[in-house]
């Protein structure tokens, strides 16, 4: 973290793709203005990528049986990483997946189920195992040393119905844009009825699909101009994600402070 930093975010996502980390990063900067709208940003550290430890997070290897020992060494390496990260004052941690089902059925989806029992749960047990096989002499150099605290509640999960497509479409001006630029406007019609009706939006089956934009243009639908009130208002995947962060009480102090 840097000197001038107030507080530090870590994200973990499950896209792979070379936008996909900026992408959620932006989405998460519009998310924080709704914790504390005008927050200092200058003073908010997003930490930088970390490829070997976000190794698990590709291909679903965060939610691994343990049945292939490569990918279970993987998913726990990605356990201590979080359990590091959770340990340091004012660091939070973003953990981003798809819930791969319509918002409708959304039920019906493991991920955040599994994120519970196989992230979140088990972190305590990381933490302490990690305590045990600290070396005796360690403990005698620093006798009255405390343990890290590990903040559970400082990780935060990050979960669009179905895809984060969902939730990128709501810029439906700059999505617009894009249709006429790159495409002479092919679904111009279909991206302007959900202006009205953008709850639509999270029951999409593979809202990549449904119009000309597909995944090229996350980033920019991200960074220009992302509408995250509007989203909000939508009540849907996007409003529960920004609601863990809203409820996150150190999240929201930290982010105060750097208004100071």
């Amino acid at each position: 973290m840097t000197e001038a930093a107030g507080l530090s975010i870590v994200i973990l996502t499950e896209d792979s793709g070379k936008d996909g980390r900026p992408t959620v990063e932006a989405l998460a900067r519009r998310m924080l203005d709704l914790v504390v709208p005008g927050f200092g940003s200058h003073r908010v550290h997003f930490a930088p990528r970390d490829p070997r430890e976000e190794a698990a997070m590709r291909g679903n290897v965060w939610k691994t049986d343990g049945k292939n020992p490569q990918e279970y060494e993987r998913r726990v390496r990605l356990l201590r990483y979080i359990a590091r990260k959770l340990s340091l004052p004012d660091t939070f941690v973003l953990f981003h997946i798809d819930g791969d089902r319509t918002w409708e059925q959304r039920h019906t989806s493991e991920n955040a189920a599994k994120f519970e029992r196989l992230v979140r749960a088990v972190l305590p047990q990381v933490v302490d195992r990690g305590r045990a096989n600290v070396p005796r002499a360690t403990t005698a150099a620093q006798p009255n040393a405390e343990p890290p605290t590990l903040q559970l509640e400082n990780l935060l999960l990050i979960c669009p119905f179905r895809s984060i497509e969902a939730w990128l479409y709501q810029n439906l001006n700059a999505a617009v844009d894009i249709c006429t630029r790159e495409h002479r406007g092919s679904h111009i019609t279909e991206l302007l009825t959900w202006e009205e009706r953008r709850g639509e939006l999270d029951e999409l089956p593979a809202p990549e699909k449904a119009v000309c934009l597909g995944k090229a243009f996350n980033l920019e639908l991200a960074t220009n101009g992302f509408p995250a009130r509007e989203a909000y208002e939508v009540k849907k995947s996007f409003a529960e994600s920004a609601d863990r962060l809203l409820r996150c009480g150190a999240l929201h102090r930290a982010l105060e402070l750097t208004r100071g």
